[in-house]
């Protein structure tokens, strides 16, 4: 990406919180090695995400990540060489919205603020202000993941919103995986936050932010985000053991942490279930699999199997009803 690249992207996803699912990568691999820092220091952290930005050890200095904005939240996910960010009053006072940040880092952080200090475990996170002046410093290359939410946003239902700065949230929280397992969904997958999607993607972002603020003391109600995030790794789980015929809804379940009872009613809530889903992703695969230029010396039998099924009959029955001809018919040949 050239200078003028960087900066028209800068432009674009400047509009925070009023964007719709407006995705960017960026990444200094292309900008001279001495240029690098300035360059990263006005575009990203200047005009993006409001940072003063400056290296912690003498190493040439290299950053890549994709950014978000949304209505009402954002994330970004970058990798960069050891730094030290910090956000001032000036920095402050050119956000129109206060926001709630939370961090994640595969590194040590020394996180300051409001006079605390915590050396964030990699994989845990913590809750930053976005109101308030903090410094953030890493003496080690690292990725990092930050998720924010407008604070008003966030207070309007749940009462303890103003008092989440600098606590921390252990990586073995349930909800924390589901929320980072979203966030990763959705950096594969621009397209689901995109345009129309912005709003619910950005509803189910502050759901989760919610339910993890909230843990440790008195639940919310389960928020659509919540349920979304839980539909997402379910079917994340299945897709990792499709073609496995010994997949059931209980191995789910158990490997999701919840009951197999609550796997099934998230289907219904859906419209579908379990086994239909399950059905429907094997039926594509094969489909998929069938018309492959690098499968033809595969029997018709073998994909079958292959996909998960353990009956060809009851494997050519469901093709056929699912896609109005038998997989013989769409291969062209005969098994």
């Amino acid at each position: 990406m050239d200078h003028g690249r960087w900066r028209l992207a800068a432009g674009e996803l400047g509009v925070g919180l009023n964007s719709t699912g407006l995705s960017q990568q960026l990444s200094t691999a292309s900008v001279p090695v001495r240029e690098r820092l300035p360059m990263w220091r006005e575009v990203f952290g200047q005009a993006m995400v409001r940072l003063d930005i400056e290296p912690t050890r003498d190493v040439p200095f290299h950053a890549e990540g994709t950014l978000c904005a949304l209505p009402g939240a954002a994330y970004a996910s970058v990798s960069a060489s050891p730094v030290r960010v910090t956000r001032t009053g000036s920095l402050i006072a050119a956000d129109p919205v206060e926001m709630l940040y939370l961090i994640i880092a595969d590194a040590p952080l020394d996180i300051r603020q409001g006079g605390r200090e915590h050396i964030l475990a990699p994989g845990d996170s913590i809750f930053v202000r976005g109101g308030e002046a903090s410094i953030i410093s890493c003496q080690k290359q690292s990725r990092f993941t930050n998720i924010a939410i407008a604070l008003d946003d966030l207070r309007s239902f749940y009462s303890g919103a103003d008092d989440l700065a600098m606590r921390v949230v252990p990586r073995q929280s349930d909800l924390l995986g589901l929320l980072h397992a979203y966030i990763d969904m959705l950096r594969l997958r621009t397209e689901v936050s995109a345009g129309a999607g912005g709003p619910l993607v950005a509803g189910h972002i502050r759901d989760l932010i919610g339910a993890i603020a909230a843990a440790d003391g008195s639940p919310l109600p389960e928020q659509p985000g919540v349920k979304a995030a839980r539909v997402q790794a379910i079917k994340a789980e299945i897709a990792r053991y499709l073609c496995d015929p010994q997949l059931d809804v209980e191995g789910v379940a158990r490997r999701c942490g919840i009951s197999s009872r609550y796997v099934r009613r998230l289907f219904q809530d859906e419209g579908s279930s379990f086994s239909k889903y399950v059905l429907s992703q094997r039926l594509d695969r094969a489909h998929s699999l069938l018309l492959h230029p690098g499968q033809v010396l595969r029997t018709i039998a073998a994909i079958a199997f292959g996909c998960g099924f353990g009956d060809l009959s009851y494997f050519n029955r469901t093709f056929r009803r699912r896609f109005g001809m038998t997989p013989s018919d769409l291969r062209g040949g005969g098994v």
